[in-house]
């Protein structure tokens, strides 16, 4: 199983997302559900940062939600 952190370059997001990794993988191990995603909340610092972990059929990707997101992206996290 692949751990892809999307936001390593980030200052904040970088760190958030390699706990938010490990954690997922300490909890899943090699098989988490297909196509799903979790969401943790991590302090950095001083900051509480918010990542998504999605699981897809190699790997693992998280995302640090820093920044505003995509309204088409809206739509796939339930029903509004």
């Amino acid at each position: 199983m692949r751990l892809i952190n999307r936001s390593k370059g980030d200052s904040i997001g970088g760190p958030a997302c390699a706990a938010a990794l490990k954690s997922h993988y300490e909890k899943y191990g090699e098989h988490g559900r297909r196509d799903s995603q979790t969401f943790y909340t991590v302090m950095v610092g001083k900051q509480k940062v918010t990542v998504e972990v999605v699981n897809r059929p190699r790997s693992y990707v998280a995302t640090a939600m820093t920044g505003a997101r995509q309204l088409r992206h809206m739509a796939e996290l339930g029903d509004f």
